[in-house]
């Protein structure tokens, strides 16, 4: 992942924040702000990675008489309420046959806290942390932040990551890989059988697996997720949240679980860090996982056909290609090198001449300039199809 040096900070800041560049989506969404401004189309945005279904109803309802409860207004344990634990143990006990305890569980402020508060917990200045290229941009800013050395991995041509490159990567100073599937920025999964190479391959050379799961429950035409923690438990740290399984992004509530010697630690700086997750949000998750499986259903039928929308507008523009089906999350990730651009000019182009808004894929590691991220998760199925006119209208004027 490509940290470039920031020279604005000054002798007063600690020398780490050097090595941190604020996100390339700011200067994206400032634009868009300026662009929108003077134009009279609305700007249509695959940009951010985020949800504009709402939340179940269920949950809202039963929420809005909890909220009555003064247990609800007060700070929580902690490692999160304890319905909410026993909730999450019964979920991993059920779906993947996991035995865990309610201490093997912390709850935190959304995923992002549960990666800074792991990172922090377990790595040293000078570690090596293991990352996939392409793969959320946040994973290498904190690292960095924690002290560690930030590694990545090309993942091959259908986004998955190849178990012989884990291996070859691995040196005396590997402390941790990150695993990301369904992946964000590519909608890509990865097979029961590459997972647990993958994971066997680190337990053998002792590098802790950190397994960010947060589209554990968005998967397509008939994919069954794996959970990481089904093939090595005791070496493999899961982290997820409530926010795209159950449109609950806003309310901000993640976890981590994993075995007590690395939950320990994390539940430290936790503790330190948040003290607790916000408790009605905790309250709603509690809500969420005791709730039918079937209160997702209309979610993924409209994620579904969102997704097969979205890539037939952009594939029917000539020089866009996308050589894998992404079968998770809410994301495409196509190569855009045939329009004659590479990702950062194709998204700089859209944004000014079809009123769209995609990230390029240089937010997301060095291996995949040429490509762009485009998130269905905030346009509804109107608003993509107009997409993909608008683009039609622009490619053939170019």
């Amino acid at each position: 992942m490509s940290i470039e040096n920031n020279k604005t900070y000054s002798k007063r800041t600690a020398s780490r924040m050097s090595k941190i560049r604020p996100s390339g989506l700011r200067r994206l969404f400032d634009l868009e702000h300026e662009i929108g401004k003077s134009s009279s189309n609305r700007i249509l945005s695959f940009g951010l990675g985020n949800l504009n279904i709402p939340t179940m109803p269920e949950i809202i309802d039963q929420l809005k008489g909890a909220l009555d409860d003064p247990i609800s207004h007060r700070y929580s344990p902690n490692a999160g309420l304890l319905e909410l634990r026993e909730a999450l143990v019964a979920k991993y006990k059920s779906e993947y046959h996991l035995d865990y305890e309610i201490e093997q569980i912390v709850v935190t402020s959304g995923c992002l806290e549960a990666l800074i508060d792991t990172f922090l917990a377990l790595i040293d200045p000078g570690d090596e942390v293991l990352i996939q290229d392409p793969t959320f941009g946040y994973y290498a800013s904190q690292i960095i932040l924690s002290g560690g050395k930030v590694k990545p991995i090309p993942l091959n041509e259908k986004f998955e990551l190849e178990p012989e490159d884990v291996k070859e990567a691995i040196t005396s100073k590997t402390k941790a890989l990150v695993l990301n599937f369904p992946c964000n920025p590519t909608g890509s999964v990865m097979s029961r059988e590459k997972i647990r190479a993958v994971v066997e391959i680190a337990a053998d050379k002792g590098v802790i697996i950190i397994s960010d799961e947060a589209y554990e429950a968005i998967n397509y035409d008939g994919h069954k997720h794996t959970c990481a923690a089904e093939i090595d438990n005791e070496n493999v740290l899961i982290i997820s949240s409530f926010s795209k399984t159950y449109c609950m992004t806003g309310f901000r509530v993640g976890y981590v679980l994993g075995p007590p010697e690395l939950l320990t630690p994390i539940s430290l700086v936790h503790q330190y860090n948040t003290a607790c997750a916000n408790t009605p949000s905790q309250i709603a998750a509690k809500i969420a996982l005791q709730s039918p499986a079937s209160i997702r259903e209309p979610m993924m039928k409209e994620l579904t056909e969102r997704r097969a929308k979205t890539i037939r507008a952009f594939t029917s523009v000539e020089g866009i290609e996308l050589n894998y089906l992404p079968l998770g999350a809410f994301y495409i990730y196509p190569n855009v090198r045939g329009t004659g651009m590479d990702g950062q000019d194709f998204s700089d182009f859209v944004l000014k001449n079809c009123q769209l808004v995609v990230v390029p894929g240089r937010e997301f590691g060095n291996s995949t300039k040429d490509h762009i991220r485009v998130s269905y998760g905030f346009l509804d199925q109107a608003d993509i199809r107009e997409a993909g006119s608008r683009m039609e209208a622009c490619f053939n004027k170019k």
